[in-house]
């Protein structure tokens, strides 16, 4: 086992490409992704040796002699592979707020705190927690300026995100978690990114996007022409020469003779 753990460092400080890596892990029975780089499979194999080697003890047995290895020598050891844990945590135990546009009339807000904000939300001088919202649209917000407020208690030791309605589509909306003193001030401890829902029409943009697969970029430009045809007038029409009658300053209305066909 030690022999075998030492040949793969030995392997892996040598210069290796990202498909010998990825083979090695996959033979390891690490799972590895396929955003992934070189740097991060190489770690995941180094986090594999030091784990195995933190579990040696246990996962190391001798298997029992036969008389076929009696002749040639002692047994070798059988090796336990460690599979990694994917599991995610309840908590990272740090601040964050985060809210994310669902669609025109619905976000979606998530939360994390730290062990200081825990405990102080625990605390007597909390009343009450709450998930505030604010309509921040086309403003520079200072706290008191938000077009809408709208607010919902909640339970921070068993709720961890929520869904909220919101009225105005295309709005860009602004949280906080915040809570209630036992004078009834309010107070925010975390404040969310800037959250835009989309709207509930056509787009009125006439901006042609495109993609440069080969750059990696994308393109903005001016539409070449109008998203609305015109129409084509038919031979004879009034439509559209309105331009050609002119109304002089006693009101009456005198008309210029043309030639050509239709008059």
């Amino acid at each position: 086992m030690v022999n075998m753990l030492k040949e793969l460092e030995d392997w892996l400080s040598q210069e290796r490409t990202i498909q010998e890596l990825k083979a090695k892990a996959k033979e390891l029975g690490l799972t590895v992704k396929k955003q992934m780089g070189k740097n991060d499979v190489r770690k995941l194999i180094e986090r594999y040796i030091e784990r195995v080697k933190a579990v040696q003890p246990d996962n190391v047995t001798t298997s029992r002699p036969s008389s076929a290895t009696s002749a040639t020598g002692p047994a070798q050891p059988t090796i336990t592979k460690v599979k990694e844990d994917i599991s995610v945590p309840d908590t990272y135990n740090k601040d964050k707020l985060v809210a994310m546009p669902v669609n025109p009339h619905w976000i979606h807000m998530y939360w994390d705190l730290g062990h200081a904000n825990k405990e102080f939300l625990k605390s007597h001088e909390v009343k009450r927690v709450v998930l505030r919202v604010y309509d921040v649209t086309f403003i520079e917000f200072d706290g008191t300026n938000a077009h809408r407020t709208f607010e919902i208690t909640i339970d921070v030791n068993s709720l961890k995100n929520y869904y909220m309605n919101v009225p105005m589509p295309g709005a860009h909306y602004l949280v906080e978690l915040g809570y209630y003193d036992a004078n009834g001030n309010y107070k925010y401890i975390l404040r969310s990114n800037l959250c835009r829902v989309p709207v509930n029409s056509p787009s009125q943009s006439t901006r042609e996007r495109w993609m440069d697969l080969r750059k990696r970029r994308r393109i903005v430009m001016p539409s070449g022409g109008m998203l609305t045809p015109v129409v084509e007038r038919i031979s004879g029409s009034v439509q559209g020469l309105e331009h050609l009658f002119r109304i002089s300053s006693a009101g009456s209305i005198s008309f210029i003779q043309l030639s050509g066909k239709g008059m």
